[in-house]
């Protein structure tokens, strides 16, 4: 899916009274820091720590494995890796997201912030990691939870506590979430010295856009660094978290590239039974939307990493057109931006047919023209070719052009083309949709980067174009990992199982392929 504009990141709020308004907690200290902690295997009833481990769901997950796919040893080392580039006695603080609710009561799904998520695997709401870093690679993991709470179980399930923050994800010691405020506190006060790096603002507003209930529930509450009062002291020694963290995100392992694969072949299933849907008789944009949730499900992702373009006809003009209720028309195409999330990483692929099984004749052309641009940008994602998104951005730009000039016989502008193809042609791909959004697309493509390659055409529906091309757009996706030497200097298409070839396209369509 193309990149909305640059946003700003939601503001966590102030509480610098949250921990006089909590009675004191229990702080778990098992053992002194190693240099390279690891997580241990539960054996107690606590094992049940409100996600898969291995005990509970050892049809999803391995020994020794923190989430699917991602064993504790590779978590343990991704802090290690980010806490070796920083200085002795740093101190990393990343806050993780409370529930969003749509109204009193009634909570969205949970999804934790990605950076929290990439360093120890914790999926569930109201924590936060803190590591100390000693020396060298060495550190002392912190982990603020929420204390097991016999009735909170009742209602909403069991969740990791003290215990399992120490005993399942490794943390060197854990704490109540409540004391978190008041540690956030120490790292600001005018005798600090340590250097900081969070992405945490340092003063926050007086409402949360986290919490949208009418009366706040205190847990989904987040965090910020208070106000400091005007003192002859320094300012707090606080660094930006993000230029340190992503260039580590976005250099995916073996075992993240395994999951990314997973995701986009199981989205490949889904474009296929949508293509095999769409002739049916009063089909709509919905009904498609439906099926690719459903096939995605099915096949073991938790669902779709996004609200799908399902966009028949003129709607496909609109990028981000998500309101998805249209029917279908017989001789129109369809657009159908879609990606599964399987194990928190996510598929972003689109594909566009015509919903009668055969392309019109101006409509193949264009297909077509956008299919060899796009050929052409996937097969530049290598690390020989010493490129980078930006530029293949441009050269895609100028290729499109020359295609649609040949497609309209006659010559094309600048101002024109930027309406014909607004958008990049791509972006990076992990546990985010637009993931690691803070490095610039200028970055030379290195192997172990998985991004998307998305060109596309769309043209107006006014009289300035010909009859068979008016509402007609076009967009070709697919997700990539950049080849290196392992992948013989070539790009390798993640999601080349949903069809793209136009014959390959029509068959599918009809059902026989």
């Amino acid at each position: 899916m193309p990149p909305p504009a640059p946003h700003r990141l939601p503001t966590l709020t102030t509480l610098l009274t949250a921990a006089s308004r909590h009675p004191p907690c229990r702080t778990l200290r098992p053992r002194p820091a190693p240099s390279s902690p690891s997580p241990r295997r539960l054996t107690t009833p606590a094992s049940k720590i409100g996600q898969p481990t291995p005990d509970t769901h050892p049809h999803l997950l391995k020994p020794g494995e923190v989430t699917r796919g991602i064993q504790g040893t590779e978590y343990a080392a991704r802090r290690a890796r980010l806490v070796s580039g920083l200085p002795d006695g740093s101190v990393v603080v990343v806050a993780g997201y409370g529930l969003r609710y749509a109204t009193q009561g009634i909570f969205y799904p949970f999804h934790q912030n990605t950076d929290l998520f990439y360093l120890c695997g914790v999926n569930e709401p109201d924590c936060a990691l803190v590591l100390e870093k000693t020396t060298g690679a060495g550190y002392k993991m912190i982990l603020f939870v929420k204390p097991t709470d016999a009735h909170r179980v009742v209602w909403d399930g069991p969740r990791a506590g003290l215990e399992g923050a120490v005993g399942f994800f490794g943390a060197t010691e854990a704490r109540s979430i409540d004391t978190f405020q008041s540690y956030l506190t120490t790292l600001t006060s005018p005798t600090a010295t340590r250097p900081v790096y969070t992405d945490l603002p340092l003063h926050g507003p007086a409402e949360s856009i986290l919490n949208n209930t009418a009366k706040p529930d205190p847990s989904t509450t987040s965090y910020a660094f208070p106000p400091r009062a005007s003192t002859p002291h320094p300012k707090p020694n606080i660094h930006p978290l993000a230029p340190h963290l992503t260039p580590h995100r976005l250099l995916k392992s073996r075992a993240e590239t395994a999951l990314l694969t997973t995701a986009s072949t199981i989205t490949s299933s889904a474009f296929k039974a949508m293509m095999r849907e769409t002739p049916l008789p009063n089909t709509a944009e919905s009904d498609l939307w439906a099926l690719a949730e459903y096939t995605a499900r099915r096949a073991g992702a938790s669902g779709l990493a996004y609200v799908p373009v399902v966009a028949g006809g003129v709607n496909s003009l609109t990028i981000h057109y998500v309101v998805n209720d249209q029917r279908l028309r017989q001789g129109d195409l369809v657009l159908v931006d879609a990606g599964a999330e399987y194990a928190s990483y996510c598929a972003d692929v689109t594909r566009t047919w015509p919903t009668s099984g055969v392309f019109t004749a101006p409509q193949r052309q264009l297909y077509e023209a956008v299919l060899r641009v796009q050929k052409q940008c996937v097969a530049k994602c290598t690390v020989e070719s010493r490129t980078s998104l930006d530029a293949i951005q441009r050269e895609c730009w100028d290729a499109l052009r020359v295609e649609v000039q040949k497609v309209l016989g006659r010559a094309v502008g600048v101002r024109e083309m930027n309406t014909l193809y607004p958008h990049h042609v791509g972006h990076y791909l992990g546990l985010d949709v637009h993931d690691t959004f803070s490095v610039s697309r200028s970055t030379p493509l290195q192997a172990g980067m998985v991004l998307t390659i998305e060109p596309g055409l769309y043209i107006p529906d006014t009289a300035a174009y010909p009859p068979g091309l008016r509402g007609v757009g076009v967009r070709i996706e697919d997700d990539v990992l950049v080849g290196g030497r392992e992948e013989g200097w070539a790009a390798v298409v993640l999601s080349g199982g949903a069809p793209k070839e136009v014959r390959d396209v029509e068959d599918c369509v009809r059902g026989v392929l």
